[in-house]
């Protein structure tokens, strides 16, 4: 392993720790020091890398090849020229141009993942990095619950105090979960060496813990979601233990308030609002859109059309909370169908990969299937591709089954 690799090796397990953990505009004495900061220091070095060393340049041609014969791949590099292309005709070409830029970088995290990162010790101890930032954020969560530190929510139902930990908001700290206790359960199903189950087993509680207490709707629709996946693919008995804890979690007064409110119509009106207003976008622009992240830019002017009092207010991020309205309205039909595109292949690659793979890898697969099932489902009333604490995550683990598969098609040669 050439130095330049070893480097970028240590940087992406720091990315995995200071993404999450650290604000995302952290400055240690006036030098930022935070997740984008990070990204950026590895794709230049990973640059530098194929600059300086045959081996890596080797590695990049031969990758490169293979990314331009690879559906997943091909439906990612579309969805980044439409996104290019709406720049030319947003209201705000600041902002497509960063949302573009932003969706460009984890391309390149996953294409240098997958074809340059993708050694078995290296995947090993990004996973087990990924393992010891869900505890340390999930402990930070449990604290603050017990601190009384958080969002206070007010609601007819009563007060409840929603913990956020490192992650900005809780419907992100219960997103964050969500892709990681399905793995993790099954690794403690499948796990004989007891330390290792242990530890599997701890991290599995604390996970579900978090997503309890964020009292993120979003996140409780999504668990139930995924673990009706994982009933299917492993055993009915996964979920007749879960609802046994879920069946005593509902004697907790703010827990069976929160549930109620999963029918209360005046708690889901103002969402509903945003996607009118999404729609209203998409009958003006149904084929190219308002221009990448513009969603936003144009919200006030949609808003007067609605004619209906709404108490959003754009901000940073705004976002109609579902990512196929969001991407219907901002990039139009052509984006659309590629990001559809886009996560059926990650699907079938999901399924084909636990259909080969047993074992470690073919267990956190087969939870992750279960993640991913929830992912996209919470994605229906929510958009967290553009929670950057969280998505990074999410094309971290694609871009690890992908390495693997890769590894394994060039016959070990490195």
């Amino acid at each position: 392993m050439n130095n330049s690799r070893k480097i970028l090796s240590v940087l992406i397990l720091l990315y995995i720790m200071v993404l999450p953990i650290f604000p995302g505009k952290y400055n240690f004495k006036n030098v930022p020091f935070n997740g984008d900061v990070i990204l950026a220091l590895i794709m230049l070095i990973y640059l530098l890398s194929i600059i300086i060393h045959k081996d890596s340049r080797e590695r990049f041609i031969k990758g490169f090849k293979d990314f331009f014969t690879n559906p997943l791949s091909l439906f990612i590099f579309a969805i980044i020229c439409v996104m290019s292309i709406s720049v030319i005709y947003a209201t705000d070409k600041k902002i497509a141009i960063s949302e573009t830029i932003r969706f460009a970088t984890y391309a390149v995290l996953f294409f240098i993942i997958k074809y340059e990162l993708n050694e078995k010790k290296i995947i090993d101890n990004i996973l087990k990095i990924y393992f010891l930032t869900t505890g340390i954020i999930g402990v930070i969560g449990i604290v603050e619950y017990f601190l009384g530190i958080g969002f206070i929510q007010k609601s007819e139902s009563g007060v409840r105090n929603r913990i956020f930990s490192t992650m900005e908001n809780s419907n992100n700290l219960g997103m964050f979960m969500i892709l990681i206790i399905f793995p993790l359960i099954m690794l403690f199903l499948n796990e004989k060496e007891r330390k290792h189950k242990y530890i599997y087993g701890a991290l599995s509680l604390i996970a579900f813990i978090n997503i309890i207490l964020s009292y993120s709707r979003n996140a409780w629709l999504g668990f139930g979601i995924g673990l009706i996946v994982l009933t299917l693919i492993y055993s009915w008995k996964i979920i007749l233990g879960i609802l046994g804890i879920g069946t005593i979690s509902i004697f907790i007064p703010s827990i069976f308030n929160r549930l109620r409110e999963f029918t209360d119509i005046s708690q889901n009106m103002s969402r509903i609002k945003l996607w009118d207003i999404a729609l209203l976008m998409i009958k003006d622009h149904p084929v190219k859109g308002v221009g990448n992240g513009n969603y936003r830019v144009l919200y006030d002017t949609y808003k007067l059309k609605l004619n209906k009092k709404i108490e959003y207010y754009p901000s940073e991020n705004f976002h109609p909370h579902n990512i196929f309205l969001k991407i219907q309205s901002e990039i139009g039909v052509f984006g659309l169908i590629f990001f559809v595109g886009m996560m059926i292949s990650v699907f079938k690659n999901i399924i084909n990969f636990i259909k080969k793979y047993n074992g470690y890898y073919g267990d956190f697969y087969k939870g992750f299937l279960a993640s991913f099932v929830a992912f996209l489902s919470m994605n229906f009333i929510d958009n967290f591709f553009s929670a950057p604490k969280v998505i990074a995550f999410f094309w971290i683990l694609i871009a690890i089954l992908e390495g693997i598969k890769y590894r394994e098609k060039v016959g070990g040669l490195y």
